[in-house]
């Protein structure tokens, strides 16, 4: 994120601020496509509590691993009691705000998917449309008080838990919805871009598309998972997929993005 903050300095306008701003908007809806795919994946899935403890000593490791490299690399970085209680207890302080909200989406996981294979397609069509009309286009476009649904923009286990939800009614009953996908992800996101700019970008109220709740999101998130779920691999690929799988890409940003500013993560 350190390119958005530089060209969000620079104004809008700009060749380097419409650029990077641009870039985002392709890759904003990729959380949302993350958490779908637990769904897509969870919902025909044995419920295993050991899965969650091997991912919260993960998340530990790099929270403490990531500490001491910048502890070592970057000077004048405060050490206190405080912090190293937040290192060690990653989930209790928020420091991964993704991991602390599929921690609480995880506990519900066996209840969710009792919920969707136990309701007929009738009925899991209804929730799939009423979690979109509200979650999705009330958030954006009615409830303007954003502690109404308390879904704090897409960051919290709500929000997770009702993108869970859509992932697993698609690999139930598929996605009929439309039938072209790069069409619906590039058009969304043309849209989402086009409204940032005529509302005045970051610095103004240009992000009302630019949002994990938002319908261009969501829709975007849902393209990528059918584009993906149709893909089609060798047994070669599928082999370098597995060996790349485990690293965790998102904690070497944080890296990045710390040694760059300095900043205690």
């Amino acid at each position: 994120m350190e390119f958005i903050n530089k060209a969000t300095q620079i104004g809008i306008g700009s060749i380097n601020y419409d650029i990077s701003w641009l870039l985002d908007t392709l890759c904003y809806c990729a959380v949302n496509c993350y958490a779908l795919i637990s769904g897509y994946v969870g919902v025909k899935s044995k419920f295993k509590l050991q899965n969650i403890i091997k991912l919260w000593f993960q998340v530990l490791f790099y929270s403490v691993v990531l500490n001491i490299i910048i502890w070592v690399t970057i000077p004048n970085v405060p050490i206190n009691k405080g912090l190293l209680i937040q290192m060690l207890m990653p989930i209790s302080f928020e420091r991964y705000w993704y991991f602390s909200a599929y921690f609480i989406l995880f506990a519900f996981m066996p209840f969710l998917n009792l919920l969707l294979n136990k309701l007929d397609k009738s009925m899991a069509t209804k929730l799939l449309i009423t979690l979109i009309l509200v979650c999705s286009f009330g958030e954006t476009f009615i409830f303007r008080a954003k502690t109404f649904l308390s879904l704090q923009s897409g960051y919290s286990a709500p929000w997770l838990i009702i993108l869970y939800l859509i992932g697993g009614y698609i690999k139930l009953y598929g996605w009929k919805f439309w039938k072209h996908d790069r069409t619906v992800y590039f058009s969304m996101a043309i849209l989402s871009f086009a409204v940032f700019l005529l509302l005045g970008g970051e610095q103004s109220h240009g992000r009302v598309l630019i949002n994990y709740p938002a319908p261009t999101m969501l829709f975007m998130g849902i393209a990528l998972l059918n584009i993906f779920s149709k893909l089609s691999l060798n047994s070669r690929i599928i082999q370098g997929v597995k060996l790349f799988a485990p690293i965790d890409v998102w904690s070497i940003f944080d890296i990045y993005s710390s040694l760059c500013s300095g900043v205690f993560i």
